[in-house]
């Protein structure tokens, strides 16, 4: 878990501490909805995130940083006699992701990312047990921007869940590895540093 980290903040100083004008700097902050990609998931996904992107010649360079669950509370598990199997489609995330942020025109950009997704539930047996996963994550969005606000269209796959088995008042709970990817409309307001 640490080895991701470092590589990050390592890139994060590489990329952000050559050159220092702060003109070519900015700061973005915002909120995301959407849902879970090719599965039915009624109660949505949502996130919140910040990014710290510096501009180049050829596009921008940055990092992003976001967390998010359910848009609506609650969890969509299914139970069957002495079982309740948990729904992967309600795993919480933290990401941190590098990104490159390529311009077409003024407004217009793609935005291809990879990064480091941690995938988490909670597990309410006795001992209210928090399960997680730490995944490698890709994603691609399209956007457009002006000068300080942003509207994007993001894939993000986030890894897979944890595998767990547990009991819980006699009855066998149970947790499946599966992949998760969301799709998220993202709005977000840009900040030049000066």
């Amino acid at each position: 878990m640490k080895s991701p980290l470092i590589l990050f903040f390592a890139v994060l100083f590489l990329l952000f501490s050559h050159h220092s004008e702060a003109q070519q700097y900015a700061i973005e902050g915002g909120v995301g909805i959407g849902g879970i990609a090719g599965k039915k998931h009624d109660l949505g996904k949502a996130e919140i995130y910040a990014s710290l992107l510096r501009r180049f010649t050829f596009g921008d360079l940055g990092l992003d940083f976001a967390t998010g669950g359910n848009f609506i509370p609650g969890t969509r598990s299914t139970e069957e006699p002495g079982t309740e199997i948990l729904s992967p489609n309600d795993t919480r995330f933290g990401a941190i992701a590098l990104l490159y942020r390529r311009y077409f025109g003024d407004h217009f950009f793609v935005e291809p990312r990879m990064g480091y997704t941690s995938l988490s539930a909670f597990i309410h047996t006795d001992d209210q047990r928090k399960i997680d996963r730490s995944n490698l994550s890709a994603g691609f969005g399209i956007g457009g921007t002006s000068e300080y606000v942003n509207l994007s269209l993001r894939y993000q796959y986030l890894g897979r869940t944890s595998d767990y088995r547990g009991l819980k008042d006699g009855i066998l709970v149970e947790s499946v590895a599966s992949p998760v990817s969301v799709i998220l409309l993202r709005i977000s307001f840009r900040f030049q540093l000066k």
